[in-house]
């Protein structure tokens, strides 16, 4: 070999290693990229596991505050409706007068509560229970002078002892500004359960009625009156008091309803009162008359 030859092999030699130490160089640097794309896509989703769970977290106890806040609010709006129910009635029982309706009372602390009260109802619907009454008045007792319309009065009801229960139906009749002359023979009717609905005609219209319910055997349940007129068509039913009061505070608003009779029953034992100028006196006391 000429020395040019020998110089050429020792270089080629030197040469060799080199190319070999930057392959593996070029591995290495490719393998650590690798290595960092994965340890930052794994960083990512940690990231995003813990800002969805934060996030979870703080709606769950965002809803768990304005639930409540709502609460406490929807407490204080039912004892304003309450408030104006007890209002209402009390007005009712101390004026014996239909009680106003309110658009908006305003309450100490902010809430406020608003009524609708009107004297007729389209159904009455009630439970009666064994031996107990119920009134029905079917006149307007702020316009008495003024004859109703109703000359059919239908009750239904449902019972739990297999059809055993039994209505009796008083109706009271008297001309405006007349005194009042019951025959209980005449005017009092008995209604089995196979005879449902019961039906029970008024009278003359220049009259004004006044009907009593009694449960006999069992209690009537599910008990549904309406009122027609001689024609057929539908009556809305007088002398009943309906309130319905609805209470405000914040973003709340809650309601409720209260019914009562416009005269109030003197009592449930009997079928019927006798009133008298004399007095009332027990024993050997005296009486006396006007």
């Amino acid at each position: 070999m000429t020395r040019s030859d020998l110089q050429r092999h020792a270089s080629h030699q030197r040469a060799v290693p080199c190319v070999h130490s930057g392959r593996r160089s070029s591995v290495r640097v490719k393998q650590a990229a690798k290595e960092s794309g994965t340890v930052l896509l794994f960083a990512l989703l940690v990231m995003s596991a813990v800002m969805i769970g934060s996030v979870g977290v703080g709606s769950l106890i965002l809803n768990m505050l304005q639930q409540t806040k709502i609460v406490d609010q929807s407490v204080i709006a039912f004892y304003a409706a309450e408030t104006g129910i007890e209002e209402s009635l009390y007005n009712a029982r101390k004026t014996g007068k239909l009680p106003n309706s309110y658009a908006a009372r305003a309450l100490t602390g902010g809430s406020i509560w608003s009524s609708v009260v009107s004297d007729t109802r389209e159904i009455i619907y009630a439970i009666i229970p064994k031996d107990e009454f119920i009134e029905v008045n079917l006149y307007d007792p702020e316009a008495a002078t003024i004859a109703t319309d109703i000359a059919n009065v239908e009750i239904d009801w449902t019972d739990s002892c297999g059809g055993c229960s039994v209505l009796r139906a008083s109706m009271v009749g008297w001309i405006p500004g007349g005194p009042i002359a019951w025959a209980p023979n005449a005017e009092t009717r008995t209604y089995d359960f196979a005879s449902r609905p019961a039906v029970v005609s008024t009278g003359p219209p220049n009259k004004l009625y006044k009907l009593r319910l009694r449960a006999r055997n069992a209690t009537l349940e599910d008990v549904t009156i309406r009122a027609y007129d001689s024609g057929g068509a539908a009556e809305p039913l007088p002398g009943r008091i309906e309130i319905d009061v609805t209470g405000e505070f914040g973003d709340v608003r809650r309601s409720l309803q209260a019914s009562m009779l416009h005269g109030a029953p003197l009592s449930g034992i009997f079928d019927f009162v006798l009133f008298s100028e004399c007095s009332l006196v027990k024993g050997n006391r005296p009486i006396s008359c006007p």
